[in-house]
């Protein structure tokens, strides 16, 4: 039986084996994100976890205060190239270590990376570090792919997972795997309850927005 550890270590793993392709994939802002990045004032202070390559940094203000997290190295070598004047910080923001030496912030943003967190354990454990970490009168917002898009539905019968965990999928790009957890809206629902951290939900074409 495969371990969430393992699975974590997986998803960094191929990151870093795709890490540049998939950079060059991410160059623009979802126009989904952009009505939550203008409310992002120029001498606020903004938390990016799972930040990837960088790119919600084409959208800010170039005085705020930012922090970016991600597990891959290769990735925020991609960032850091293009915002060398940013702090940036590989970690693995499924354990505490990370956490203890940040503070709060006025805005933080966790874009596309809460479908690679492959248990409830890991998955409330983020949620309540960012809840945690959020200055009062704060923003967040929290996107997840939609996975049950027709388009997807082919890999939810992929033997390799689904004896595992009914979540679990397996969704290719360049020729590798990349571990996803398809979470449904009841399943979001009742994770932010447990978490405490009362956000609401729209669902769009690819995504699920979780946000105050």
């Amino acid at each position: 039986m495969v371990t969430a550890r393992e699975k974590i270590n997986e998803v960094k793993m191929v990151y870093e084996e795709i890490a540049k392709d998939f950079s060059d994939t991410r160059g623009y802002i979802w126009p989904e994100l952009k009505p939550f990045i203008k409310k992002v004032g120029s001498k606020e202070s903004l938390l990016d976890v799972g930040c990837g390559n960088g790119r919600l940094l084409l959208g800010l203000p170039k005085t705020i205060k930012y922090t970016g997290l991600d597990i891959s190295p290769k990735l925020l070598e991609e960032a850091q190239k293009k915002y060398p004047n940013n702090n940036f910080i590989e970690t693995d923001i499924t354990k505490p270590e990370i956490w203890k030496h940040l503070g709060e912030f006025d805005h933080i943003f966790c874009v596309a990376l809460m479908h690679h967190l492959p248990d409830k354990e890991s998955q409330l454990f983020v949620l309540k570090q960012i809840k945690a970490h959020l200055k009062p009168k704060s923003s967040l917002l929290v996107t997840v792919w939609n996975l049950w898009q027709k388009k997807y539905i082919k890999y939810h019968v992929d033997p390799a997972t689904k004896w595992q965990n009914p979540y679990w999928v397996n969704i290719p790009f360049k020729g590798k795997k990349r571990f996803c957890f398809a979470y449904t809206k009841p399943y979001l629902e009742s994770l932010l309850k447990e978490a405490k951290l009362p956000l609401k939900i729209k669902k769009t074409e690819g995504n699920y927005l979780l946000y105050k």
